[in-house]
């Protein structure tokens, strides 16, 4: 099975605050890669808004936003649909990412991909242990 949500942490500040990761996102026919910094509140809000999620059976679609946050020249959207009664979602993405000051310097990606309602919770768990610091990689969203 190939994984369609990948993370991994690449470099933290002394403090721990906060930590710079490579997000990969792939798809049969696209993937993306783009190097953000984070903080585990971040993250701790895509697990949040998964339980949610979960937890309402997917009644409403769920919009995670990663913004960096010094600049607003990169955003990442991931929003989690439930498209059949069989428990299969769609994760649509948005990347906008934009250097301040060369207009022409600039990525923007739109794709999505399925997988189901057990590899949210996978991914949740998954999560936890990143920002628990027990590892630092986070493969999960398997191909359906």
């Amino acid at each position: 099975m190939k994984t369609q949500f990948e993370m991994e942490r690449i470099w933290m500040d002394e403090t721990e605050l906060f930590y710079q990761i490579r997000l990969q996102l792939h798809t049969s026919v696209c993937s993306s890669n783009q190097d953000v910094y984070m903080q585990d509140e971040t993250l701790q809000e895509l697990i949040d808004s998964i339980a949610g999620f979960n937890n309402t059976w997917g009644k409403e679609p769920v919009i995670w936003q990663l913004l960096d946050p010094d600049a607003v020249y990169q955003k990442i959207n991931l929003t989690f649909t439930l498209i059949d009664r069989t428990g299969t979602i769609q994760v649509d993405v948005f990347i906008h990412d934009e250097w301040p000051h060369d207009p022409f310097d600039h990525f923007h990606a739109t794709f999505k991909f399925k997988t189901t309602m057990g590899q949210l919770d996978d991914l949740s768990a998954q999560l936890k242990r990143f920002i628990h610091r027990e590892t630092d990689h986070v493969a999960s969203l398997y191909e359906r």
